[in-house]
């Protein structure tokens, strides 16, 4: 019944800031033959380049159905003649950027949430997207996920910033990390987009994640009831593409 796959790309098909494994990628192929996919993450364009486009190098035909959507889909990139083209990218203006990163420079004096160690800028301009990591978006992952488990640090700058930035999307994602786009992009808004590019009804989409709850970037397409997939882990999300491709 369905005719696209929508997934989720970090902890659903790799770890953070890693490579697809061997067995994922040949399955990803074959999954390409049966159907169109979606992967969509709040990372940047260059995390694709390295987690899963060189890896899956096939027919030219089957490329042609996979979309790429980093920063929350704010961007995507489809395969045009043998390369990855950019089809859109909603940027933010340099107005906007400045005043979101200053709120957030703000929000974390304000309530004392500096950490005692980060490995580089806890804010990230994405251009389309402005990305808080409290410790950085590549510190080690052992520490990332013990900074804030229950969320009331990130919690606490949300609040903060909500007055502030009322014309901005503020979502949390796991371990560490605050999104904001502006306050109408969300993965519904870019779900709805990408239902008119690809000309495929939301009733024949189905979105594959591991962990999603209110106020999480990945929340949205539940609230517009696209059939939604739950894996637990990457092995469970290659049990599932099986189960697809049998």
């Amino acid at each position: 019944m369905f005719k696209m796959i929508v997934f989720d790309m970090d902890w659903t098909l790799t770890p953070s800031k890693w490579k697809m494994d061997s067995e994922m990628v040949e399955l990803f192929k074959k999954l390409l033959w049966k159907y169109k996919v979606w992967i969509i993450s709040w990372w940047k364009y260059e995390l694709f380049q390295t987690q899963v486009l060189p890896h899956l190098w096939t027919d030219e035909k089957l490329l042609s159905n996979l979309y790429a959507c980093p920063t929350c889909s704010t961007a995507m990139y489809l395969y045009q003649n043998w390369d990855w083209i950019m089809q859109y990218s909603l940027d933010l203006t340099l107005e906007e950027r400045t005043h979101i990163i200053n709120t957030l420079n703000e929000a974390i004096i304000k309530l004392d949430l500096k950490p005692e160690k980060t490995w580089w800028e806890q804010v990230e301009d994405r251009r389309t997207q402005i990305s808080f990591s409290a410790l950085w978006q590549e510190a080690p992952l052992e520490f990332k996920s013990v900074y804030d488990p229950d969320f009331s640090k990130r919690n606490k700058i949300r609040e903060y910033i909500l007055d502030d930035l009322k014309w901005f999307n503020v979502l949390l994602w796991w371990a560490s990390t605050i999104d904001i786009t502006r306050e109408w992009v969300d993965k519904a808004y870019w779900v709805r987009k990408l239902s008119e590019i690809s000309w495929i009804d939301l009733d024949e989409m189905i979105f594959v994640w591991d962990a999603v709850f209110p106020g999480w970037n990945d929340y949205p397409p539940l609230e517009i009831w696209v059939t939604s997939k739950r894996v637990f882990d990457i092995e469970d999300t290659k049990k599932y593409i099986k189960m697809l491709i049998s």
